[in-house]
C-alpha cells in the first residue's frame, strides 16, 4: 500500500485526531492550531473531487468561495488606492476570509455527531490549560482585591469565550459529570471537572470585569427560560424533576450575570456619568468610561461609511489607525485628535461597513440566512442532542452580541472560536449531504 492511499484510508481518523489538537491549542498553542487547520484543510481538499456536485449545491461552500474572491478583488483595489498599506490589504483579506473554513470541521464531524463531545472538551481544556499557561499568577493577591486582569488574552475576547464556556457547563452538567474512561463512568473525574471549571470560569469573568459578557449571560438565561417554555408545551413529556432543574439552570445563568453586572457597578456609574455629561456636551474619550469611546467611535465609523458607502475602503484599511491619522476622510479635529488611540472601532458591524462597505452587508445578510438555516435543521434533526441544541442555540445569539461591541474578528482568538463553534452547527446540515433524501 502506498503512503498516498494509506493517508486515503485513514482520513477520517486523521481528520478527528487533527480536530482534537486544533480544538485543544485554539487558545493556548496558536501555532499547532494553524497547522492543524491547514492539515485539515487539505484533507478537505482532497474530498472536494469526489463530493463536488454536492458541494457546488452547498450555500455555505458558495459562500466562502464568494468571500474569498470578493475580498481578494477589494484588497487588490484597496493596494491600488492605498499602495502604502498594500500588505495589509493581504492580510487583511486572508483574516476576514478565514472564519468561513467553518465548513471544514463541519465537514469531519457530519458523519459522527457523537465527535462533538470530545471536540467541546477539548476545546474547554485547552482554553482552561492557556488561561493557567499565560497567566501571571503573581498578580492574585491584587486580582483579588479588584484589579482588572486578561490572564495573557484579549480582556474582552477572553471575557466572551469563558461566558459562553460557562454556558455550556451549566447545560452540559450531566454530560461532564457521567465522563467515561475506557468505557468505565467516572463520576468523580466528572463532577471534580464540572465544579473546578465552573469555579475557574466564574473567577475569570469576576476577573476581566466585561460587562457585555454579564449581559450576554442574562440573556442566555432569559432565552433559555423561553426554550424551557416552549419545548414543556410541545412535548409535555419533562417529569417535574427534570423541569425543576433545567429552570434552576436558567435562573442561575440570570443570577450569575446579575452578581458580575454588580461587581462592576463603579464602572457603570462612570458610564452613566458619561451620558449624562454627554447629553449637555461632546461625549469624550475619556478612558474611565468606555460608553463614550464606542458612541464616539460608531460616530466616525457611520461618516466614514457614508464617504464610500459601496464597497468600503478595503479589508485592511483601519479607520482609526490609517484614515484618520492620514486624513484620508475629512473629519472633526476632536476626532482627528482623539480617535487615533483607538486600535479599531469596537464592533464588526462598524468595521464591516467601513472596510466593505454594502457589499459587507449583503455578505452577512447570505452568511446569516445560512445559519438559520442551520439551526433549523439543528431543531428538527432526531439525531442532535437536546442540550447541544440548547448550548448551540444560546452560544449563537450571544456572538453576534459580542461582535456588535467589540472587534476581534481577524484575531485568532475569536476567528478560532468561529470556525470551531460555526463547524460544529453546521455539521447537522452538511450531514444531509450523505443522504440523498434530506439534500
Amino acid at each position: 500500500m502506498t503512503l498516498r492511499s494509506a493517508i486515503l484510508t485513514r482520513q477520517p481518523a486523521i481528520a478527528r485526531g487533527l480536530l482534537l489538537i486544533f480544538a485543544f491549542t485554539a487558545w493556548s498553542l496558536t501555532g499547532p492550531a494553524m497547522i492543524a487547520l491547514v492539515l485539515l484543510t487539505l484533507l478537505f481538499l482532497t474530498e472536494v473531487p469526489a463530493h463536488r456536485r454536492q458541494l457546488g449545491r452547498e450555500p455555505a461552500m458558495l459562500l466562502a468561495l464568494g468571500v474569498l474572491i470578493v475580498t481578494a478583488l477589494l484588497a487588490v483595489r484597496a493596494a491600488w488606492l492605498f499602495p502604502a498599506i498594500a500588505s495589509a490589504q493581504w492580510q487583511g483579506a486572508w483574516a476576514w476570509t478565514a472564519p468561513f473554513l467553518f465548513v471544514v470541521p463541519a465537514w469531519w464531524l457530519r458523519r459522527d455527531p457523537e465527535q462533538v463531545w470530545p471536540v467541546l472538551g477539548a476545546a474547554a481544556l485547552g482554553l482552561a490549560f492557556g488561561i493557567l499557561h499565560k497567566s501571571d499568577w503573581s498578580l492574585t493577591n491584587q486580582m483579588l482585591h479588584g484589579l482588572r486582569y486578561d490572564f495573557g488574552f484579549a480582556n474582552l475576547g477572553l471575557a466572551f469565550i469563558a461566558s459562553v464556556a460557562l454556558v455550556g457547563m451549566v447545560l452540559l452538567r450531566a454530560r461532564i459529570a457521567g465522563v467515561r474512561i475506557a468505557g468505565r463512568p467516572r463520576p468523580w473525574l466528572g463532577w471534580t471537572l464540572w465544579v473546578l471549571g465552573l469555579a475557574g470560569l466564574l473567577f475569570v469573568l469576576v476577573v476581566t470585569q466585561s460587562r457585555g459578557a454579564a449581559v450576554g449571560l442574562a440573556i442566555a438565561g432569559m432565552l433559555y427560560a423561553v426554550i424551557l417554555r416552549r419545548e414543556q408545551r410541545r412535548h409535555g413529556g419533562r417529569s417535574a424533576r427534570q423541569a425543576r432543574l433545567a429552570l434552576t439552570a436558567a435562573l442561575l445563568l440570570m443570577v450569575l450575570a446579575g452578581s458580575l453586572l454588580w461587581a462592576t457597578r463603579g464602572r457603570q456609574m462612570l458610564d452613566l456619568r458619561a451620558l449624562t455629561v454627554g447629553s449637555q456636551h461632546a461625549l469624550s474619550y475619556d478612558d474611565s468610561a468606555s460608553i463614550g469611546i464606542r458612541l464616539n467611535l460608531a460616530q466616525l465609523g457611520l461618516q466614514v461609511f457614508a464617504t464610500r458607502p459601496l464597497l468600503g475602503f478595503g479589508p485592511g484599511t483601519s479607520t482609526t489607525e490609517f484614515l484618520v491619522p492620514q486624513r484620508v476622510v475629512a473629519v472633526s479635529d476632536y476626532q482627528l485628535a482623539n480617535a487615533p488611540r483607538a486600535s479599531h472601532l469596537h464592533s464588526v458591524l462598524i468595521e464591516t461597513l467601513t472596510r466593505f462597505g454594502l457589499v459587507g452587508v449583503l455578505i452577512a445578510a447570505l452568511l446569516l440566512a445560512i445559519l438559520v438555516r442551520a439551526y433549523r435543521t439543528l431543531w428538527s434533526d432526531p439525531r442532535a442532542a437536546p442540550e447541544l441544541r440548547v448550548f448551540l442555540t444560546l452560544a449563537g445569539v450571544m456572538l453576534p452580541l459580542y461582535c456588535l461591541y467589540d472587534f476581534r474578528l481577524v484575531n485568532l482568538d475569536l476567528r478560532f472560536f468561529c470556525i470551531l463553534f460555526l463547524g460544529i452547527l453546521y455539521s447537522l446540515q452538511l450531514a444531509r449531504l450523505d443522504d440523498p433524501r434530506k439534500a
